[in-house]
């Protein structure tokens, strides 16, 4: 993983982490907070072997040592205890009393430490003093048949804080697995997510240039908000679809051999329809003149996005007779720009587009306009992408961010290759601002002030009197009926 996957990485998930963490930490700590705390309690008991007069020997204390040992399992057996209980009168049966208390024998030492837990500190100090003081009559009484003796070092006294739970620790704990969690879940999410992530993967993985990032519309109340090239001049957005003009015009190399573009995507959903009728306004404020072909005659939408009439279209040519292609172009609301739309829906898609009389079509917007863009049914869906591609002069791929599979996209590029027809490139939506490179763009434009006030120079609206008359160069355009 290199530097920047990290980074895309972190800037999507921070929020899953973060709020991971935090649950994790106010959890544990409320639920410490409502644990019943427990004390310990420590005796310290010094065990010596037993021995007559003279000077205590390396070897005594070596058997004082292991006697320790050994008697630090003597402690929890259940006579010590049935005495314990009947001798400090302790609230317990032996078996509650084994899991409270527990001896350790410190290494190196003849010591014997019996510790005691309870709910109460008192009650700790009790049964650990208890316990110590009950081994000790117990270990005199069997003198005869065991080698050491035992006395108390240190009582126990009762704890003035509990020794669990920690609430503090415990919500440390409860943040750093939380987010150790989360972090796992989202380390097998990006593992086993092959969408496309941003255009420098997309570039990396298919060998195609990005024509341009565009990131998240905003909420739109109609299809004709779409539109954001022309509803919105100054936006990060209709910039990028300027780009994506400029750098398409490149890519195939636009001009009197080559003006029909195909646009489709390997899906539905993933923003070939917008994509397209957005490059059909920025091409036609720079002053080409440009027409929007609806070939998705499955579910078309373009009449939706420009407001026009679908009642007829390219159906009503490619089954007329006699074809006649200035009647049934409409000129739309923006400048330069007219949309021929689907028209009824046939029961025959494939088979109408792949016509002789569709060729026919085509040959006939190409000697009218500078630019004629063709939206496309999805290419992995139905075969009609592949058809129309062997009739354009370049093709584009749109892709979704986060949505459109890489494998998906590959295969699109694969079954669009075999048409013989030179993909421009890609067009990846819905990708986030920072990764779309909109943040420097929108600080930049900031500086100006006026954004809104001050339209772009090919903005709409100044050049609304391209309405009522052709535009400069545009008198052979074909005219018709705005919804």
């Amino acid at each position: 993983m290199d530097l920047d996957t990290f980074v895309r990485i972190n800037r999507r998930w921070w929020w899953l982490v973060v709020g991971a963490a935090v649950l994790g930490g106010v959890a544990a700590y409320l639920i410490s907070t409502r644990i019943t705390p427990s004390y310990e309690a420590r005796t310290t008991l010094l065990v010596v072997q037993r021995q007559g007069e003279g000077v205590v020997q390396l070897n005594d204390l070596q058997t004082a040592e292991r006697l320790a040992n050994t008697f630090s399992r003597l402690v929890t057996l259940r006579p010590v205890l049935d005495r314990s209980i009947q001798d400090g009168n302790l609230p317990f049966d032996a078996g509650e009393l084994a899991a409270r208390i527990g001896v350790t024998n410190p290494r190196g030492t003849q010591l014997l430490v019996v510790t005691a837990r309870a709910s109460n500190p008192d009650l700790a100090a009790r049964i650990s003093n208890t316990v110590a003081r009950s081994f000790i009559s117990s270990n005199e009484a069997a003198l005869t048949s065991r080698p050491g003796q035992v006395s108390v070092v240190e009582e126990a006294l009762p704890p003035g804080s509990p020794v669990s739970p920690r609430p503090l620790v415990n919500a440390t704990l409860g943040v750093i697995l939380l987010a150790l969690a989360a972090a796992i879940v989202v380390a097998v999410i990006e593992y086993m997510d092959d969408t496309v992530k941003s255009g420098d993967d997309a570039a990396e993985r298919t060998g195609l240039p990005i024509l341009a990032r565009i990131e998240q519309f905003g909420r739109l109340h109609n299809s004709r908000e779409q539109l954001q090239a022309a509803n919105r001049p100054r936006s990060t957005i209709a910039e990028a679809y300027r780009a994506a003009r400029t750098n398409l015009s490149y890519a195939i190399d636009l001009g009197h051999d080559r003006r029909l573009v195909l646009v489709t995507s390997p899906g539905p959903g993933e923003g070939k329809t917008t994509t397209t009728a957005n490059l059909a306004v920025v091409f036609g404020l720079a002053g080409h003149r440009v027409c929007v072909v609806d070939t998705d005659l499955r579910r078309p939408t373009i009449h939706k996005v420009f407001g026009i009439d679908n009642s007829k279209g390219l159906t009503t040519l490619l089954l007329a007779r006699e074809p006649d292609l200035d009647r049934t172009l409409v000129r739309s609301l923006y400048t330069n720009v007219t949309v021929l739309p689907s028209g009824p829906l046939p029961p025959n898609p494939s088979e109408l587009l792949g016509s002789a009389r569709m060729q026919e079509i085509l040959d006939g917007l190409r000697e009218r306009f500078d630019v004629v863009l063709m939206d496309s049914p999805p290419a992995l869906v139905v075969t009609d992408a592949s058809v129309l591609g062997m009739l354009a002069d370049g093709l584009i791929i749109v892709a979704r961010a986060g949505k459109t599979r890489m494998g998906e996209l590959q295969a699109t590029i694969t079954e669009l290759a075999q048409t013989g027809r030179p993909i421009a490139g890609l067009m990846l939506n819905r990708v986030g601002t920072r990764d779309a490179g909109y943040y420097y763009y929108y600080q930049y434009g900031r500086g100006y002030g006026a954004e809104e006030e001050q339209p772009a120079d090919d903005s709409p609206r100044l050049r609304l009197q391209d309405l009522t008359r052709g535009a400069p160069g545009d008198e052979a355009q074909p005219t018709g009926t705005a919804e």
